[in-house]
């Protein structure tokens, strides 16, 4: 199968690491800190490649050549990474790094490691990387991958660049997803409904995805309409859509960035996330106030908050039905 080029959505950040890359000028040791999702570990992989591509042009991996797709892969030998196992990094994988320190590279007199997660090592396991860090061997780059770098010791933090991700705007999101070739529409939903560009790209790949997002409008048009199908369609087209807690969450996380959609829509004629319904949207807006709209919205929220407790999923979107056509309809 062919592999598709992910691009990373960081741009500013590879053209830093890019010129340090051109100029030699990495450093040993960096902590890249930011939400699930930012593009740490693509960032992490991208500067790989800039180091073993050999076509590398202006510190710039080509990202098409054999050596870029191993490495994306997983299968350069020289590019070692570590993630946790079980719910920790243990003392024994910061050991099997520190024997990969020492040793010179397989292919390369160049060492690349990248550290998963790691807020998770176990007090020893940090220690013992401290050696490392103090008197880096050779020419090894190694980065650590956290969401808490508050987590990280001291000693770690201070012996390491640190480096933080922010998250991506929306527009940044949806301009990273088209680059990876999502579809504008697709893109412009996904932005907006998830600041994880990991999230969006699983999400733009799942074959029910669209499918979800169709029935979901459809479904909300009905209850516009006070259309008596919604209770069907519930049913009929968007239960078994679903499988597991996570898309459950997903479905919910659907309509409350529908409901928001429709209010910026009634204060700023911002066009809606789903641009295959705008008209549609529209025009069922037309008749209802802005407080049914904010009604609705209040509803959706507290409905998201019911999930916390053990209730059938089914019950609770069945009882949102019946109570959005109230709130529309009297």
């Amino acid at each position: 199968m062919e592999q598709r080029t992910v691009t990373n959505p960081q741009p500013k950040l590879t053209d830093h690491f890019a010129k340090l890359i051109t100029n030699g000028h990495l450093a040993h040791a960096y902590i890249f800190a930011g939400p699930q999702g930012v593009g740490k570990k693509e960032l992490a992989l991208w500067i790989a490649k800039g180091i073993y591509c050999p076509n590398t042009q202006n510190g710039r991996p080509c990202l098409e050549c054999a050596e870029c797709k191993r490495i994306a892969e997983g299968n350069q030998p020289d590019v070692v990474f570590v993630a946790p196992e079980g719910l920790s990094i243990k003392v024994d994988q910061i050991r099997f790094l520190k024997e990969e320190f020492s040793k010179s590279g397989v292919e390369s007199n160049r060492k690349f490691f990248i550290i998963q997660d790691a807020e998770k090592m176990t007090t020893g396991a940090a220690n013992s990387l401290l050696k490392f860090l103090e008197e880096p061997n050779g020419q090894v780059t190694a980065i650590l991958l956290t969401t808490a770098v508050n987590q990280l010791l001291p000693t770690v933090i201070s012996r390491c660049q640190l480096v933080e991700l922010s998250a991506l705007t929306d527009a940044q999101m949806v301009a990273s997803l088209e680059k990876n070739g999502i579809s504008k529409e697709k893109a412009l939903v996904l932005g907006r409904l998830t600041d994880s560009f990991e999230v969006a790209q699983s999400l733009a790949q799942d074959d029910n995805f669209e499918q979800l997002c169709q029935n979901t409008c459809r479904w909300y048009l009905q209850i516009l309409h006070n259309d008596w199908r919604c209770f069907v369609d519930v049913q009929a087209k968007i239960l078994p859509l679903l499988s597991g807690k996570k898309d459950e969450q997903l479905l919910l996380d659907l309509i409350v960035l529908l409901t928001k959609d429709l209010l910026l829509f009634r204060y700023s004629q911002r066009k809606l996330s789903f641009a295959t319904f705008n008209q549609e949207f529209s025009k069922a807006l037309q008749p209802l106030s802005t407080r049914e709209i904010l009604k609705a919205t209040e509803l959706i929220l507290e409905t998201k908050k019911r999930m916390a407790v053990n209730v059938s999923f089914q019950n609770v979107i069945e009882a949102l039905t019946l109570e959005l056509c109230r709130c529309y309809h009297g």
